[in-house]
């Protein structure tokens, strides 16, 4: 048997990375030892984002701060500082240069650009980390998923299995007494009284199905298997839609929302407390759709 001859080589890539001076562009100005500052503050760029603008400021302020004490603003772009970089001290004053007006003004203009750099850098990096709903795919959100089940929101099941679709559609008509006659042989003992047992249990029952499945004509088949990868597509696509809509905001769909909210509450501070060891409770107040909207609260 002649062997299988083997395929063309694939190419390797032979370009080089464009230096830096040669670049038509500041897509990538901070590769290097300018990477090795920001990079560590992306994780805590992005909790400062979530807790509101004045924090975002501070942080950025002290990432500049660090940047600036480390690379000198009259190092260009394309240069990279001397190695290994100085630790830094966040505590330190730095020292004050004596620079004449031109100078000075060259100076804040410059600073002023690469604080407008670092912080488009870090905002853009920082975006992938943020978990708001708004900034993410709600499908994939974990909050937005767990907070979904208050409004009743489960994420769809898989693709049934051609057999279990007959079971889905046809079980009592069809399985059920296939599936109650052999159970009752099988109970039987070599004296045919009936053993004590209990009901058909889940393996046996797919069991039948199975069998009974295998009996069916392959276009009978084939139409089980097309019609469980339609009704999966179907509840996939109507699960995003209602996670793309996002909370309902008519009374009753939030009165739905209210009535499931003691189930959904305690199973997460039943979490928190598994975790922390901390004992917790919840009260919510506000208008109550079923009341006609007067304040009530809710423990």
């Amino acid at each position: 048997m002649a062997k299988n001859k083997p395929g063309p080589r694939k190419r390797q890539r032979t370009w080089k990375r464009i230096a830096k001076k040669d670049r038509r562009n500041l897509r990538l100005w901070a590769e290097g030892a300018r990477e090795s500052i920001l990079k560590p503050h992306i994780p805590g760029y992005a909790d400062a984002l979530e807790r509101g603008w004045r924090q975002e400021r501070d942080y950025l302020h002290g990432v500049c701060k660090e940047f600036h004490a480390l690379i000198s603003w009259r190092l260009a772009d394309e240069e990279e500082p001397v190695l290994p970089l100085p630790a830094y001290d966040p505590y330190t004053t730095p020292e004050v240069e004596e620079l004449d007006d031109e100078e000075t003004t060259t100076k804040r203009l410059r600073i002023e650009t690469l604080n407008a750099r670092i912080g488009r850098w870090l905002k853009y990096r920082a975006r992938a980390l943020r978990r708001r709903p708004d900034q993410m795919d709600r499908t994939r959100d974990p909050w937005a998923v767990f907070l979904a089940k208050l409004a009743g929101v489960t994420s769809p099941p898989k693709a049934r299995q051609a057999f279990q679709q007959y079971m889905h559609e046809s079980y009592e008509a069809e399985i059920a007494p296939a599936v109650r006659a052999r159970w009752d042989a099988s109970i039987l003992d070599d004296s045919g009284n009936t053993r004590q047992a209990k009901a058909p249990d889940a393996p046996f029952r797919a069991k039948v199905a199975r069998e009974l499945f295998s009996e069916l004509s392959d276009e009978e088949q084939e139409g089980l298997r097309q019609r469980a990868k339609a009704e999966a597509q179907e509840a996939r696509e109507t699960y995003i839609a209602a996670m793309k809509a996002g909370p309902s905001k008519s009374p009753e769909d939030r009165q739905k929302c209210i009535d499931r909210l003691g189930p959904f509450v305690s199973e997460f501070l039943r979490g928190v407390s598994e975790y922390t060891g901390l004992h917790s409770f919840a009260v919510f107040g506000g208008p109550m759709p079923k009341y006609g909207g007067e304040i009530w609260t809710v423990t």
